[in-house]
């Protein structure tokens, strides 16, 4: 039986760089653009025409653990969006190394919806 979510996508690497610094290029809109996608408007909107995704990305802050853990709920919308995408999470975690690098771990979970999802929680849910 399933939990509501599926096996989330996880991505690790090390960045030559302290948690500190790849805090802020977390953390930054304007470094953040630099990496990710261009930002549109506040609260955090990205654009992805350009690298073929979404039209929209747009980002909320979910929960912050300052230097160490941050989560947003994601949810595409526009041309290139996928039809009745649902709110997935993104997490970010660093983990200090020694030699100043950094363990970066990127999750992002989508939840699953039964084959016969109606989507009335959905609507109860707002």
């Amino acid at each position: 039986m399933t939990d509501g979510t599926d096996e989330p996508m996880v991505f690790e690497t090390v960045l030559d760089a302290p948690p500190e610094k790849v805090w802020r290029a977390l953390t930054i809109p304007e470094y953040l653009a630099r990496w990710l996608l261009p930002i549109e408007a506040q609260p955090l909107t990205f654009s992805g025409r350009q690298e073929g995704l979404a039209e929209r990305i747009d980002w909320t802050l979910v929960a912050e653990e300052p230097n160490r853990r941050l989560t947003y709920r994601w949810r595409e919308s526009g041309e290139g969006a996928v039809q009745d995408a649902a709110e997935s999470l993104v997490t970010f975690e660093l983990d200090p190394l020694a030699g100043e690098q950094t363990l970066f771990r990127l999750t992002h979970t989508v939840p699953v919806r039964a084959a016969n999802d109606n989507g009335v929680a959905m609507m109860m849910a707002a």
